[in-house]
């Protein structure tokens, strides 16, 4: 409970108030007016005693409503029964990370990358098959006849990976334009910053952040997410993200491949396992993207539930298909 004065027509006001914090959400509201002009320390300590039961009673009412409104925040996104199903695979998952050797969870985290890798390049248009990628990334052995963008796009999407998981990297410019850099390397010399031309994405109905404008939105988008990491549901919030970096496209090319990249660091930092958005389901995948286009940056809005639900059916589907299959059942 604190002291505010308000001056109104040139006199001063008195009022007790109250905040509370859910998240990244404050919100507060008066308790009670206590008069107008000065008070002595004495009017100050009986107000505030006076008071103080029913202040406790109007914060304990402003935190329920906090948590009412993120509560159905997440389940306009996720019904109870996905979040429920997706909380016990986080559950799972933290379990068997603990319980595992070291060398166990290396082979379950490499298991991962390697379909990560096959799928989310394949996406892009990478020819190379998920033995070839098997080959390449546990025993070094080229494919043949595969060129050597689409042997590096493999190597770099598993060094960037190991990045997110090695590493606590912060979502911010620097870490975004690094993983990007990694996972252009040898590929793209156009690395190391944000474009500064203007791109056009074939086939897309949206057009991608003026070039003068880049850094503005990425700055929006980032404002967005630092309101809301600890305010949405990590899905949500990663598959919204994505979203809206895909929007931009800070990038000349791999804007696709950081995108998926920064999905998965968002669930990760929040102990959740990440998930691969299947090549089988990319016209499904670009149709959700596509879905959301006329949302503002700002905002997490009724059209990001096409990106959500994929991105919750992406993580059933790489717990059933990789990380179920490793360690103890829960």
């Amino acid at each position: 409970m604190y002291l505010e004065r308000k001056i109104i027509s040139g006199k001063k006001y008195n009022y007790l108030k109250v905040s509370a914090r859910h998240g990244s959400k404050v919100r507060t509201r008066t308790v009670a007016y206590i008069g107008k002009g000065s008070l002595t320390k004495d009017m100050l300590e009986n107000a505030l005693s006076t008071h103080r039961k029913k202040a406790e009673i109007v914060k304990s009412g402003l935190l329920e409503e906090l948590k009412m409104e993120a509560k159905n925040l997440t389940e306009n996104f996720l019904p109870k029964e996905q979040l429920a199903r997706i909380g016990a695979i986080k559950k799972s998952f933290i379990k068997k990370l603990k319980e595992m050797d070291r060398k166990t969870k290396e082979d379950m985290l490499n298991d991962f990358l390697i379909l990560y890798a096959y799928n989310t390049n394949a996406i892009e248009g990478n020819t190379l098959t998920l033995r070839d990628t098997e080959l390449l990334l546990n025993k070094g052995i080229t494919p043949q006849g595969k060129n050597l963008r689409e042997i590096n796009d493999h190597l770099n999407a598993k060094e960037a990976f190991k990045s997110v998981l090695t590493k606590n990297l912060s979502i911010n410019h620097e870490n975004i334009i690094k993983l990007h850099s990694i996972l252009m390397k040898n590929i793209d010399e156009r690395t190391g910053a944000y474009r500064t031309q203007n791109v056009r994405v074939f086939g897309a109905a949206f057009d991608t952040s003026p070039a003068k404008y880049v850094k503005a939105d990425m700055d929006l988008v980032l404002k967005w997410y630092r309101k809301n990491k600890t305010r949405m549901h990590p899905l949500i919030l990663a598959a919204a993200f994505h979203h809206k970096f895909e929007r931009v496209h800070p990038f000349y090319d791999g804007n696709g491949r950081t995108g998926r990249l920064l999905l998965n660091l968002i669930l990760w930092q929040s102990k959740y396992p990440p998930l691969i958005i299947p090549n089988a389901q990319r016209k499904r995948y670009y149709a959700a993207l596509s879905s959301a286009d006329k949302t503002e940056l700002s905002k997490l809005q009724p059209q990001h539930k096409e990106i959500i639900s994929l991105c919750y059916f992406s993580m059933l589907k790489t717990h059933n298909t990789v990380f179920g299959r490793w360690g103890s059942n829960p």
